[in-house]
């Protein structure tokens, strides 16, 4: 088999011998004029024949033997200009190569002429055809492929590497399935108007069937242009395809639908957590939430609605963790700058292997700008048994992330109950009357504060908290009316205390039993909740409406003088 031009760089230094041959021996092949529109060169052909006619000097064109014939691989331009001057000879570098096919030809005057190609329209005839992308008589193997990738990345230089060249072909693509359209992704990638990765993304996007985005919904939502147009990020653009659809498919409508439900202490926003708007003005203090755990719980049957935007549903943890990290920042875009994250996280196994989304978790949470401040394990001391085929420990813990938007975050220190400076009741005490240490009659304590007091107590609130697990579980037998029953009351308790200001504001991104939301206002705190799912929402309203019906203001107070170590100012973290 001949030797073919893409291995012809280890060559071509050889053939500089210059032959001078006759005009009428050289021939310009089919395949330039296929290549190149020859009307669109008068000018620089003109452009050409001054600047030899002024220097009598033409650089060598370079040729391949053809039968009795020299087929003109580069420099037919220059030919042209010669053959105007009416010269008789010119000098030429023979390939001793011979092509295989039309498109081998094709290649090799792709090769010498690539880089200097003027138009963009050339450009791309030139990189569809090297690229295959156009109908050709060959086909390639991955091997030469990766040649041409290279030769490619070679020639453009920075920003044109493999993947990025890749990237551009299947731009190529796309617009010979698409003819009509109207994003001119592969012009934009040559004239550097946008990013490989934009133009990527936005493939992705059309390709991915669960989006239910094409060209024609294009055509009206205009949300990929604005994309293209660096309007907005990729999580927006996402986020806009999304609520596109959902307008589509509910028409315009208001018949039952679940509008934003609040009052002056509490707000609930329905729908998809990463498409959260909140009321303009509205500033929060933090996030405090319970995630979705990776593959591990459906919350909704799989063709319910909305059950295609549930969180921890995803492919690949990657993703999980990407749009866990993207509800994060549309949460510290509306908050201060004290503002603290704690999300509560339990890792997902797959065939006995840790998929690790905690710590990926962590290190994307570092990536987006948010600090690390710590990581507190939540013990477990009646965790579920596992079986006997899984080779690991039992687990008996969870996860605790704490983040905050800037190095300065609030923090108001916990402190160890003393019952001796208090004149309130010790742990176990219920009964107004009774006598504390310091011989002061105590107040009489709700049920609500008396465990939260207990709890506090039990644990001397260290990187290690200890809460039992309910034997029933609100993502298993629907939302509770039990206060203590399920992991968020309890276990937020020493973060709202000690993250949160008093009447200060708390998202809660995944409201599920709005238990988080139900602790921070029996401390005082205000509450945000987003819940996925319409069915849902009016018992969230049941479980905050209790929450406040529950605040005691003595019970509180007292609370807050035998457990914060500051009431009267906020304490900022150094």
């Amino acid at each position: 088999m001949k030797k073919s031009v893409l291995n012809s760089s280890a060559v071509l230094p050889l053939l500089n011998v210059v032959t001078k041959l006759k005009l009428s021996q050289l021939e310009i092949p089919e395949e330039w004029d296929e290549l190149f529109e020859r009307k669109e060169k008068k000018q620089f052909i003109q452009n050409l024949k001054k600047q030899i006619e002024k220097s009598g000097y033409c650089n060598p064109i370079v040729v391949f033997k053809f039968e009795d014939k020299y087929v003109i691989v580069d420099g037919v331009l220059r030919f042209l200009a010669v053959q105007d001057l009416n010269l008789n000879e010119v000098d030429c570098i023979i390939l001793d190569i011979c092509p295989n096919s039309r498109d081998e030809v094709k290649d090799w005057i792709i090769e010498f002429n690539l880089k200097s190609v003027p138009s963009l329209e050339e450009r791309k005839r030139l990189l569809s055809h090297y690229l295959r992308v156009i109908d050709t008589e060959s086909e390639l193997d991955e091997s030469t492929y990766n040649e041409k990738y290279k030769f490619i990345s070679e020639q453009y230089g920075r920003g044109w590497g493999r993947n990025n060249v890749i990237t551009f072909k299947k731009s190529l693509v796309f617009e010979k399935e698409n003819p009509e359209n109207s994003l001119n992704l592969s012009n934009k990638l040559l004239e550097n108007e946008v990013s490989f990765d934009r133009v990527k993304c936005v493939l992705d996007i059309l390709d991915d069937e669960r989006n239910n985005y094409d060209l024609e919904k294009e055509k009206e939502a205009k949300v990929i242009d604005g994309f293209l147009n660096k309007k907005y990020d990729l999580r927006k653009t996402e986020s806009l395809v999304r609520q596109y659809n959902h307008k589509k498919e509910t028409g315009t409508t208001d018949i039952n639908i679940v509008r934003e439900v609040s009052s002056e202490k509490y707000m609930i926003l329905p729908g998809n957590s990463l498409d959260t708007k909140f009321p303009k003005g509205t500033i929060i203090n933090g996030i405090i939430t319970s995630i979705p755990y990776y593959n591990q719980i459906e919350y909704s049957e799989k063709d319910s609605k909305n059950s295609e935007f549930e969180i921890g549903r995803e492919k690949k943890p990657e993703l999980f963790v990407r749009n866990i990290v993207d509800v994060m920042k549309i949460g510290a875009d509306n908050m201060t700058e004290d503002g603290v994250i704690i999300i509560n996280l339990h890792d997902s196994y797959q065939d006995g292997i840790c998929l690790g989304v905690v710590h990926l978790l962590a290190t994307e949470m570092q990536k987006a700008g948010f600090f690390y401040i710590d990581q507190v394990i939540w013990q477990k001391s009646n965790n579920k048994p596992q079986g006997n085929k899984t080779k690991r420990f039992v687990n008996g813990y969870e996860s605790v992330l704490l983040f905050s938007k800037s190095r300065n975050y609030y923090y108001n220190q916990l402190k160890i109950y003393d019952p001796s400076k208090s004149a309130t009741v010790k742990k176990g005490c219920s009964e107004q009357g009774n006598k504390g240490a310091d011989g002061k009659y105590s107040f009489h304590i709700s049920n609500q504060y008396r465990t939260v007091r207990n709890f506090l107590c039990d644990n001397d609130i260290e990187q290690i908290l200890k809460l039992n697990i309910s034997k029933e579980r609100s993502q298993q037998n629907g939302l509770q009316t039990g206060f203590f029953g399920s992991f968020p009351t309890l276990l937020p308790i020493p973060f709202l205390l000690s993250f949160f200001p008093e009447d200060g504001t708390v998202w809660d991104p995944f409201g599920g039993t709005g238990t988080t939301g139900r602790a921070a206002l029996m401390l005082n705190r205000k509450v945000i909740i987003s819940e996925l799912y319409d069915k849902n929402i009016p018992k969230i309203k049941e479980v905050l409406e209790k929450g406040i019906s529950e605040f005691n203001e003595e019970d509180y107070i007292n609370l807050k003088n035998d457990f914060l170590s500051s009431n009267d100012h906020n304490d900022l973290a150094a």
